[in-house]
């Protein structure tokens, strides 16, 4: 018996036939085809949240933003509800916010061009030694609140200063400009209704005011806001 040698070739007998491979049938080439993944959700049209604030730094439209902070939040830092800050710009339709722990927006520098068409900002508590606003704007552009009413006011509690406190402050380097509340109802019992304070052509405009705890504050312009916006209000009929 003839012995083939490990790694020798086989004989003419023990050869096989080479098979010829069958084309793949039904399959794209690799790369030029790829499987649809699923489908993008649309866009969130409205954000809700509680005990976590909302922070606005880019553009937005959106139907509706409620926050609702309740006294289970632990502390004053990240306490306010709402910061519309740089590069907020936008539409939000409606904007409901309920605290019972610090302010209820902040509008910071660079914040622009941005419509709130309606809601309300209400307080119901604070922490003790917060200093409390319904909607302070230290800063930002061309900010239109409409039909908002701002109730933050408690007769019986120290330490709530307005409704709408306008000033530039914080790290803002330019005054709150054209930042204004249009057809909004602002409630009494705060320190003050309104204070407008150093800003450019911001205030309130066909509002109502009702009386601050301390009358004369009621609308507090200061010397350093330029033409202040107070045309058209009522003060303390409610």
């Amino acid at each position: 018996m003839t012995q083939v040698a490990s790694g020798g070739a086989a004989s003419a007998g023990t050869r096989r036939a080479r098979v010829k491979p069958l084309p793949l049938v039904g399959f794209a080439p690799i790369g030029k085809h790829k499987r649809p993944g699923p489908p993008k959700p649309p866009p969130a049209s409205s954000v809700t949240l509680t005990d976590q604030m909302w922070v606005c730094s880019g553009p937005v439209d959106l139907d509706s933003v409620t926050v609702t902070m309740t006294p289970n939040f632990p502390s004053r830092r990240g306490g306010d509800a709402v910061h519309l800050e740089n590069g907020c710009t936008g539409r939000i339709g409606k904007l409901t916010v309920t605290t019972s722990i610090a302010d209820g927006v902040k509008i910071g520098e660079g914040a622009h061009d941005l419509t709130i068409g309606g809601g309300s900002v209400r307080c119901l508590a604070k922490l003790p030694v917060a200093h409390q606003d319904g909607i302070q704007a230290m800063g930002g552009a061309r900010i239109t609140f409409q039909h908002l009413t701002i109730d933050c006011g408690r007769s019986n509690e120290r330490l709530i200063n307005s409704n709408l406190f306008i000033k530039k402050a914080g790290r803002s380097l330019d005054p709150p400009t054209d930042v204004v509340c249009v057809d909004c109802y602002l409630g009494g019992s705060a320190a003050h209704t309104v204070s407008i304070q150093e800003s450019l052509r911001s205030g309130v405009r066909s509002s109502t005011l009702c009386s601050a705890k301390y009358s004369k504050l009621t609308l507090d312009v200061g010397p350093k806001a330029v033409d202040p916006v107070t045309a058209g209000d009522s003060l303390g009929t409610c």
